[in-house]
């Protein structure tokens, strides 16, 4: 699988990294999931994508931060795995409702639908893995659920852009 975005162009996303799942997640994100060898850490995504790179402005990025700063950071913990179809396999974070209610503020406030509106509803999730080649997932999701739980804590927002071949990080903003 081939480092990238996942459109393979220019985008940006506002995410929650999750440091504390990369010791479990890690190797497989980097044999699984293009954003993983593109720059992109084990994280939550809130919004993707949200603005174009290009158009990203100072006052875009204070107004994000000047929206995320009342929005404390929040313990949650993987405790699942779980799959859309059999093509992709992710983690469940526990509890879901910080997740879709920063998700809706952002969206909210920028106009900017998580997953460009093609879902009914929003399903925070940790990416693990994209099944591609005929790559049986099974004994990877074996591997997580052995893991699982992972206590963590979303303490941050970040905002990436991606160029189509990298992701790097554009912003970061304290939950407190």
């Amino acid at each position: 699988m081939s480092a990238g975005t996942s459109s393979g162009g220019r985008q940006s996303a506002i995410l929650i990294p999750v440091a504390q799942a990369e010791q479990l997640v890690g190797p497989h994100r980097m044999e699984h999931d293009p954003v993983a060898a593109s720059g992109v850490p084990a994280h939550v995504t809130l919004i993707v994508p949200w603005l174009p790179p290009d158009d990203i402005t100072d006052a875009d990025l204070k107004e994000l931060g000047d929206t995320v700063q009342g929005f404390g950071a929040f313990d949650f913990r993987l405790a699942r795995v779980c799959w859309f179809g059999r093509a992709v396999l992710w983690l469940a974070p526990e509890p879901v409702e910080p997740f879709v209610k920063l998700t809706g503020i952002l969206a909210g406030q920028f106009g900017t639908a998580p997953y460009e509106d093609e879902f009914d509803e929003v399903i925070p999730h940790l990416t693990v893995a994209h099944a591609s080649d005929g790559v049986e997932l099974g004994p990877v999701a074996e591997q997580l659920e052995a893991g699982l739980p992972v206590e963590c804590r979303a303490s941050e927002v970040w905002v990436m852009v991606g160029d189509g071949r990298t992701w790097s990080v554009r912003a970061a903003y304290p939950l407190d």
